[in-house]
Protein backbone atom coordinates (compact mmCIF):
# COMPACT_ATOMS: atom_id res chain seq x y z
CA UNK A 1 0.00 0.00 0.00
CA UNK A 2 2.73 2.46 0.99
CA UNK A 3 4.65 1.58 -2.18
CA UNK A 4 1.59 2.40 -4.32
CA UNK A 5 1.12 5.80 -2.62
CA UNK A 6 4.79 6.68 -3.14
CA UNK A 7 4.54 5.77 -6.85
CA UNK A 8 1.38 7.86 -7.32
CA UNK A 9 2.97 10.88 -5.60
CA UNK A 10 6.19 10.48 -7.61
CA UNK A 11 4.16 10.21 -10.84
CA UNK A 12 2.23 13.36 -10.01
CA UNK A 13 5.49 15.23 -9.42
CA UNK A 14 6.77 14.26 -12.89
CA UNK A 15 3.69 15.60 -14.73
CA UNK A 16 4.48 19.01 -16.28
CA UNK A 17 2.45 21.99 -15.09
CA UNK A 18 -0.66 22.41 -17.23
CA UNK A 19 -1.99 25.74 -18.44
CA UNK A 20 -5.05 26.80 -16.45
CA UNK A 21 -7.98 25.47 -18.45
CA UNK A 22 -10.82 27.79 -19.41
CA UNK A 23 -14.10 25.84 -19.32
CA UNK A 24 -16.10 25.74 -22.54
CA UNK A 25 -18.71 28.53 -22.75
CA UNK A 26 -17.08 30.31 -19.80
CA UNK A 27 -17.17 33.72 -21.51
CA UNK A 28 -20.44 35.61 -21.10
CA UNK A 29 -21.09 35.67 -24.86
CA UNK A 30 -19.32 32.46 -25.85
CA UNK A 31 -22.39 30.22 -26.12
CA UNK A 32 -24.15 32.82 -28.25
CA UNK A 33 -21.01 33.21 -30.37
CA UNK A 34 -20.72 29.47 -31.00
CA UNK A 35 -24.29 29.47 -32.37
CA UNK A 36 -23.73 32.30 -34.91
CA UNK A 37 -20.61 31.92 -37.03
CA UNK A 38 -21.84 34.51 -39.52
CA UNK A 39 -21.02 37.43 -37.21
CA UNK A 40 -19.11 35.90 -34.28
CA UNK A 41 -15.60 34.51 -33.92
CA UNK A 42 -14.46 32.36 -31.01
CA UNK A 43 -10.74 31.80 -30.66
CA UNK A 44 -8.31 30.25 -28.21
CA UNK A 45 -5.19 31.41 -30.01
CA UNK A 46 -3.80 34.76 -31.08
CA UNK A 47 -6.44 35.49 -33.71
CA UNK A 48 -7.50 38.70 -31.98
CA UNK A 49 -5.22 41.39 -30.66
CA UNK A 50 -5.57 42.60 -27.09
CA UNK A 51 -8.43 45.10 -27.36
CA UNK A 52 -7.18 47.92 -25.18
CA UNK A 53 -6.48 51.49 -26.21
CA UNK A 54 -2.92 52.23 -27.25
CA UNK A 55 -1.53 55.00 -29.41
CA UNK A 56 1.25 52.88 -30.90
CA UNK A 57 1.16 49.14 -31.65
CA UNK A 58 2.42 47.01 -28.75
CA UNK A 59 2.34 43.23 -28.37
CA UNK A 60 1.16 41.63 -25.14
CA UNK A 61 2.20 38.17 -23.94
CA UNK A 62 2.71 36.03 -20.86
CA UNK A 63 -0.66 34.35 -20.39
CA UNK A 64 -1.05 30.59 -20.08
CA UNK A 65 -4.54 30.41 -21.62
CA UNK A 66 -6.82 32.81 -23.45
CA UNK A 67 -10.16 32.94 -25.22
CA UNK A 68 -11.78 35.58 -27.42
CA UNK A 69 -15.36 36.09 -28.58
CA UNK A 70 -15.75 38.91 -31.11
CA UNK A 71 -18.83 40.16 -32.92
CA UNK A 72 -18.69 42.09 -36.19
CA UNK A 73 -21.86 43.44 -37.80
CA UNK A 74 -20.32 43.23 -41.25
CA UNK A 75 -17.20 41.14 -41.83
CA UNK A 76 -14.55 42.83 -43.94
CA UNK A 77 -14.20 46.22 -42.34
CA UNK A 78 -13.33 49.60 -43.75
CA UNK A 79 -16.89 50.85 -44.01
CA UNK A 80 -18.31 53.97 -42.46
CA UNK A 81 -20.78 51.74 -40.60
CA UNK A 82 -18.20 49.38 -39.01
CA UNK A 83 -19.24 48.26 -35.53
CA UNK A 84 -17.52 45.55 -33.48
CA UNK A 85 -17.55 44.34 -29.90
CA UNK A 86 -16.21 41.46 -27.90
CA UNK A 87 -14.80 39.95 -24.77
CA UNK A 88 -11.43 38.45 -24.02
CA UNK A 89 -10.13 36.36 -21.15
CA UNK A 90 -6.43 35.94 -20.31
CA UNK A 91 -5.32 33.51 -17.59
CA UNK A 92 -1.82 33.86 -16.16
CA UNK A 93 0.26 31.56 -13.98
CA UNK A 94 -0.03 34.02 -11.08
CA UNK A 95 -1.85 37.15 -9.93
CA UNK A 96 1.45 39.01 -10.39
CA UNK A 97 1.45 38.20 -14.13
CA UNK A 98 -2.15 39.38 -14.51
CA UNK A 99 -1.30 42.54 -12.55
CA UNK A 100 1.55 43.30 -14.96
CA UNK A 101 -0.91 43.19 -17.86
CA UNK A 102 -3.13 45.75 -16.11
CA UNK A 103 -0.07 47.94 -15.37
CA UNK A 104 0.92 47.77 -19.03
CA UNK A 105 -2.54 48.88 -20.17
CA UNK A 106 -2.46 51.87 -17.80
CA UNK A 107 1.03 52.82 -19.07
CA UNK A 108 -0.12 52.65 -22.71
CA UNK A 109 -3.07 54.89 -21.93
CA UNK A 110 -0.74 57.46 -20.33
CA UNK A 111 1.40 57.49 -23.49
CA UNK A 112 -1.66 58.67 -25.42
CA UNK A 113 -1.75 61.91 -23.45
CA UNK A 114 -5.12 63.63 -23.22
CA UNK A 115 -6.68 61.78 -26.16
CA UNK A 116 -7.92 58.97 -23.92
CA UNK A 117 -10.35 59.36 -21.04
CA UNK A 118 -9.78 56.69 -18.42
CA UNK A 119 -10.52 55.90 -14.80
CA UNK A 120 -10.04 53.12 -12.28
CA UNK A 121 -13.07 51.12 -11.28
CA UNK A 122 -14.01 49.19 -8.14
CA UNK A 123 -14.59 45.80 -9.74
CA UNK A 124 -12.70 42.62 -8.85
CA UNK A 125 -9.15 43.04 -7.58
CA UNK A 126 -8.64 45.97 -9.95
CA UNK A 127 -10.30 47.41 -13.04
CA UNK A 128 -10.11 50.30 -15.45
CA UNK A 129 -12.13 51.78 -18.26
CA UNK A 130 -11.04 53.94 -21.16
CA UNK A 131 -12.48 55.63 -24.24
CA UNK A 132 -10.89 57.34 -27.22
CA UNK A 133 -12.33 59.07 -30.28
CA UNK A 134 -10.15 59.50 -33.35
CA UNK A 135 -11.23 62.25 -35.71
CA UNK A 136 -11.52 61.66 -39.45
CA UNK A 137 -8.47 62.63 -41.52
CA UNK A 138 -7.28 62.09 -45.08
CA UNK A 139 -5.51 58.94 -43.89
CA UNK A 140 -8.44 57.78 -41.75
CA UNK A 141 -11.61 58.70 -43.68
CA UNK A 142 -14.05 57.95 -40.83
CA UNK A 143 -14.08 58.92 -37.16
CA UNK A 144 -13.53 55.97 -34.83
CA UNK A 145 -14.44 55.48 -31.20
CA UNK A 146 -12.84 52.77 -29.06
CA UNK A 147 -13.96 51.80 -25.55
CA UNK A 148 -13.04 49.06 -23.12
CA UNK A 149 -13.33 47.91 -19.54
CA UNK A 150 -10.66 45.56 -18.17
CA UNK A 151 -11.01 43.70 -14.88
CA UNK A 152 -8.50 41.55 -13.00
CA UNK A 153 -9.53 38.91 -10.51
CA UNK A 154 -6.64 36.87 -9.15
CA UNK A 155 -4.58 35.51 -12.04
CA UNK A 156 -7.12 36.32 -14.77
CA UNK A 157 -7.92 39.45 -16.78
CA UNK A 158 -11.12 39.97 -18.78
CA UNK A 159 -11.67 42.75 -21.30
CA UNK A 160 -15.00 43.99 -22.67
CA UNK A 161 -14.55 46.25 -25.68
CA UNK A 162 -16.26 47.88 -28.61
CA UNK A 163 -15.21 49.92 -31.62
CA UNK A 164 -17.32 51.83 -34.10
CA UNK A 165 -16.74 54.20 -36.98
CA UNK A 166 -19.44 56.70 -37.99
CA UNK A 167 -22.21 54.49 -36.63
CA UNK A 168 -24.06 53.93 -33.38
CA UNK A 169 -22.04 51.89 -30.85
CA UNK A 170 -23.03 48.31 -30.07
CA UNK A 171 -22.28 48.77 -26.36
CA UNK A 172 -21.90 51.47 -23.74
CA UNK A 173 -19.28 51.70 -21.04
CA UNK A 174 -22.07 51.06 -18.51
CA UNK A 175 -22.82 47.73 -20.23
CA UNK A 176 -19.10 46.88 -20.27
CA UNK A 177 -18.90 47.62 -16.53
CA UNK A 178 -21.90 45.36 -15.86
CA UNK A 179 -20.32 42.55 -17.91
CA UNK A 180 -16.97 43.02 -16.13
CA UNK A 181 -18.69 42.80 -12.74
CA UNK A 182 -20.44 39.58 -13.71
CA UNK A 183 -17.24 38.08 -15.12
CA UNK A 184 -15.19 39.06 -12.05
CA UNK A 185 -17.52 36.93 -9.91
CA UNK A 186 -17.07 33.98 -12.31
CA UNK A 187 -13.29 34.40 -12.41
CA UNK A 188 -13.12 34.49 -8.60
CA UNK A 189 -14.37 30.91 -8.48
CA UNK A 190 -11.49 29.70 -10.68
CA UNK A 191 -8.50 32.03 -10.50
CA UNK A 192 -8.79 34.10 -7.30
CA UNK A 193 -5.63 33.97 -5.21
Amino acid sequence: MLKTIVLVVAGAMLVPAQAPAIPKNFLLYEKQARQDNEHWFVSQDDMEEVWNIQCSPVMFSGWKARRDAAYDTRIGGGQRTDRRRGEQLFVFGSAKGAGKMMDRMRALIKECGGTVKSKRLRIGDEALQAARTIKATKRTPFPQTQKFVAVREGSAVAIYWDMHNAAEPLRTLARHRADATKMAAKMARYWSR
